[in-house]
C-alpha cells in the first residue's frame, strides 16, 4: 500500500489521473463524472474515480510545490497511473495573456536543482506531444482564449517568482520575470515541471491545461467565484479532449 495515496491500488486508477492542486477543487472535477468513487483522503491528498463516457478516469489532489507533488506523482505510477493532466493555475508573464485564459505548455524551465535528485539540471520537462496536441486542439475546437508555449516551474512563490518582499530587507530575486520573459517564458507554475519530468522517467504521457488566474504585468487577479467555474469548465475540456482521443 502507498504510504500517502492510502486506499489507491493497482488497478484503481483509470485510463487518465487529471493532477489538481487544491483538494477542494476534486467535486469541480467529479462534477462531470457518473459512479465516483473516494479512494484516499490523507493530509493533502484526495484521490477519486469515476466515469466519464463509459471510460474510467482519476484525480488527485498534490498540495502545492515539490514535496507533496513528487509525493503524489511517485505513488500513482507506483499505482499503475497511464497518463497525467495538470489542471492547475499560473500566473501570465506575456502582456497579451490575460486573466482568465487558458495555457498549455510543450516544456517547462525547472528552477534549479528542482528534481535534482532525479535527473541533472540540464535534463529537460517536456510534455507528451500527443496528448499536449489533443488539449490545445480541444480547447481550439471550442473558441476557449487559449496560448501555448514555453513555462516556468518555481520552487517558491515568493523571492523565486521574483515578487518582492516589502515587510524584510532580503532583497528580492527582481530581475527573474523580466529576465525570462526576454527568453519567451509565459507563465510560471510550482508543479508542471515536476510532472513532465517525471512522467518522462518513467515513460507516462503527461500535459497540462491551465487557467491563468492573474497577469503579472497588471497585477490583476480573477475572481475566487470566477476561478473556480474556469477550472470546472477545464476540466471538462480535458475530459473531452481525453475521450476524444481514446475514440481517434
Amino acid at each position: 500500500m502507498s504510504i500517502h495515496l492510502q486506499g489507491v491500488t493497482p488497478g484503481s486508477l483509470g485510463e487518465a489521473t487529471l493532477l489538481v492542486g487544491d483538494p477542494g477543487r476534486i467535486p469541480l472535477v467529479t462534477d462531470h463524472w457518473q459512479n465516483v468513487t473516494e479512494l484516499c483522503r490523507n493530509r493533502e491528498f484526495v484521490v477519486c474515480s469515476g466515469t466519464y463516457e463509459d471510460k474510467l478516469f482519476s484525480v488527485c489532489s498534490t498540495g502545492i510545490g515539490l514535496g507533496s507533488t513528487e509525493i503524489a506523482v511517485m505513488e500513482l505510477i507506483e499505482n499503475g497511473a497511464q497518463a497525467f493532466v495538470r489542471v492547475g493555475g499560473c500566473g501570465s508573464w506575456r502582456e497579451d495573456i490575460p486573466a482568465g485564459a487558458l495555457l498549455f505548455n510543450h516544456a517547462m524551465i525547472r528552477d534549479k536543482s528542482l528534481l535534482h535528485a532525479y535527473v541533472d539540471d540540464n535534463y529537460p520537462a517536456a510534455a507528451d506531444p500527443l496528448l499536449w496536441h489533443a488539449l490545445y486542439q480541444e480547447a481550439c475546437r471550442q473558441k476557449k482564449q487559449a496560448f501555448y508555449g514555453i513555462g516556468f516551474t518555481a520552487g517558491t512563490y515568493y523571492l523565486g517568482q521574483g515578487r518582492s518582499v516589502p515587510w524584510s530587507e532580503t532583497p528580492a530575486e527582481s530581475k527573474l520575470m523580466a529576465d525570462l520573459k526576454t527568453r519567451g517564458i509565459i507563465n510560471c507554475d510550482m508543479e508542471t515541471a515536476i510532472i513532465y519530468t517525471l512522467a518522462s522517467l518513467y515513460n507516462i504521457p503527461a500535459a497540462n491545461c491551465l487557467v491563468c488566474h492573474v497577469n503579472r504585468d497588471e497585477n490583476v487577479f480573477v475572481s475566487q467565484e470566477d476561478y473556480q467555474e474556469m477550472h470546472r469548465e477545464a476540466a471538462g475540456l480535458v475530459l473531452k479532449a481525453l475521450t476524444s482521443r481514446t475514440r481517434a
